[in-house]
């Protein structure tokens, strides 16, 4: 629950931390940081009362400057978005987002002391999308802040298999395709993806600045991608930050070598548990990358996972009643001592009988 004070029509949103005229918004019991909020629980047929916030006016910084195209001059047409630190949630009616002046200039007011993302965005003379973003660390007013639109890049590389020759598996690299999918929702329009030929070699073009994750379309059921560098960045774990330059070419071992993860959902008398949702969470410092988790059905209590990357994983049952906000650690950190710890190696095969997690009142 929170309370925020805004002007005019739009979604006000709980995630951005950027007050109007000066008024931050307060989250329940009445803090103004969103990760301190307590949660409310409602119970079928109850209410809850006296539920009293008081926003407060505080003194706001102001960041200002101008949009810029390549050769310097202002981008009348530009649009510029405001987000704080590195986002991850994608909220679009929710991104103060402002166009530009004629001259090129901008200015946000009403912002708190913090970390922010500008992002710019809009098209060259002949149609195709420019775009830049900046990070900022704001402790004082900015003026004069620079922000200079780029065409996106072009990004190449190679996929191997792993103890296998390009010539026996061709066939295989033809069917797949590289993506870079963006970790910010500020980097929406650059999201690209780019086939591979039989040779593994392949191409992704007009990759805009920002922070991706690779993601790799077409691996048969067991195969999981065990490496990838661009340079001497470990892509697979810590991600792709692309700027102005390519970061250089990109070298994936994808492996045949994937752990499978089965068995069933049972209640306390040990029957089979219809309808369950499975989720395999990786271990704490990988848990903000989504694209290492697993996640299976299983309609009549039984369970498959394929493909399964080797490391340490918690194993997670949900009923169908229950929509589990796996990725929210103050969500998890509820349920994890009743989770079932599944180490997986390369080919191995583990067989789990787990328990379906209840609901907890709070």
């Amino acid at each position: 629950m929170s309370a925020s004070y805004s002007k005019g029509f739009g979604i006000t949103s709980t995630t951005y931390n950027v007050p109007d005229e000066g008024y931050p918004p307060i989250y329940y019991p009445g803090t103004a940081e969103p990760e301190a909020a307590a949660p409310l629980d409602l119970a079928a047929g109850a209410s809850l009362n006296a539920i009293d916030l008081t926003l407060y006016r505080v003194e706001t910084l102001k960041i200002s400057g101008r949009v810029l195209l390549p050769d310097g001059a202002p981008d009348p047409d530009a649009w510029l978005s405001i987000l704080p630190g590195r986002s991850a949630v994608y909220l679009p009616l929710s991104m103060r987002r402002q166009s530009i002046r004629k001259d090129g200039s901008f200015e946000f007011k009403g912002l708190m002391p913090g970390g922010y993302e500008l992002v710019a965005d809009s098209h060259s003379a002949d149609g195709e999308p420019i775009k830049a973003r900046v990070f900022l660390q704001l402790v004082r007013n900015l003026e004069d802040v620079a922000i200079v639109l780029s065409p996106g890049i072009e990004l190449d590389g190679r996929i191997a298999v792993e103890n296998q020759t390009t010539d026996s598996v061709s066939n295989l690299l033809k069917l797949l395709t590289v993506s870079l999918r963006p970790s910010s929702d500020s980097q929406i329009v650059f999201s690209a993806t780019g086939g591979v030929q039989a040779d593994g070699s392949f191409k992704i073009r007009k990759v805009g600045p920002g922070d991706y994750t690779l993601q790799i379309g077409g691996l048969p059921p067991d195969y999981y991608v065990r490496s990838a560098y661009a340079g001497r960045a470990d892509v697979v774990e810590l991600g792709l930050s692309v700027f102005a330059q390519p970061p250089g070419s990109m070298d994936i071992v994808i492996s045949p070598r994937g752990g499978r993860v089965e068995g069933t959902i049972v209640d306390n008398d040990g029957a089979p548990v219809p309808g369950v949702q499975v989720v395999l969470i990786p271990e704490q410092r990988l848990r903000d990358r989504e694209d290492f988790y697993k996640i299976a059905q299983a309609p009549n209590g039984a369970f498959s996972m394929r493909g399964v990357r080797p490391g340490n994983y918690k194993l997670f049952a949900w009923p169908a009643t229950l929509t589990p906000a796996y990725m929210d650690p103050d969500f998890i950190r509820d349920y994890e001592n009743r989770a079932e710890s599944v180490r997986v190696d390369p080919e191995s095969r583990i067989v789990v009988q787990a328990r379906v997690l209840p609901a907890l009142q709070r």
